[in-house]
């Protein structure tokens, strides 16, 4: 498997970049995210580019796809396993939207701005919602993400009797997630029996409105 190519930045365009590596050149298909973002580099930094790398191989060709950072590989990579969804129509949602943006949107359940990147509709957008909605949101992000994690971590036994009561366990970790960092003054003057005692009826008056 090509796991990534690195070498200097031939040209780009809104759709390829083209690397030169020793005597060859490889053509990459890119999203426009990612070409807007290799364009911006000046002569300097358009030397020894790391373009990470999907290789789609058919009977006719290959095609190599190129990304500027694991996070959009990785989008690339669960957008091809839905159904009805190849590599040129991912790259092209890829192009309408930013990897970090789109699986926001997931967390969200915000069917409305999917549906509104280039290439999908609503119909399309909720079949996608549904496939990855689980799979996205909980791939390892940012240190934002990470930090909540661990918030919500120390709170594993509350979430899992809020869920037990019939609550969707993500909306249930994203309310705790929230209420410790609105009411984190509260929360530092109790011991660890009240702040779950308080955090509990505080999620439940959140979660049935």
């Amino acid at each position: 498997m090509i796991n990534a190519i690195i070498g200097d930045l031939v040209f780009v365009t809104p759709a390829k970049a083209v690397i030169s590596t020793g005597h060859i050149e490889f053509e990459l298909l890119i999203s426009g995210n990612a070409a807007s973002a290799l364009s911006q580099r000046d002569a300097s930094e358009r030397r020894n580019v790391r373009l990470l790398t999907y290789l789609q191989h058919k009977e006719d060709g290959m095609t190599l796809y190129g990304f500027i950072d694991e996070e959009e590989r990785t989008l690339f990579n669960e957008l091809i396993k839905v159904n009805g969804i190849g590599p040129r129509q991912a790259q092209k949602i890829l192009s309408g939207i930013r990897a970090k943006d789109f699986i926001e949107a997931l967390d969200r359940e915000d069917v409305k701005l999917l549906a509104s990147v280039p290439g999908l509709g609503t119909k399309t957008a909720q079949k996608i919602m549904l496939a990855l909605r689980d799979t996205l949101t909980e791939l390892p992000e940012k240190e934002s993400r990470s930090a909540a994690s661990t918030r919500v971590s120390k709170w594993s036994e509350l979430i899992d009797s809020l869920v037990d009561m019939g609550y969707e366990k993500k909306k249930v970790s994203d309310t705790i997630s929230k209420l410790t960092d609105e009411r984190a003054d509260e929360l530092r003057d109790m011991d660890e029996r009240q702040a779950e005692e308080y955090l509990f009826r505080a999620a439940i008056m959140s979660l049935v409105r």
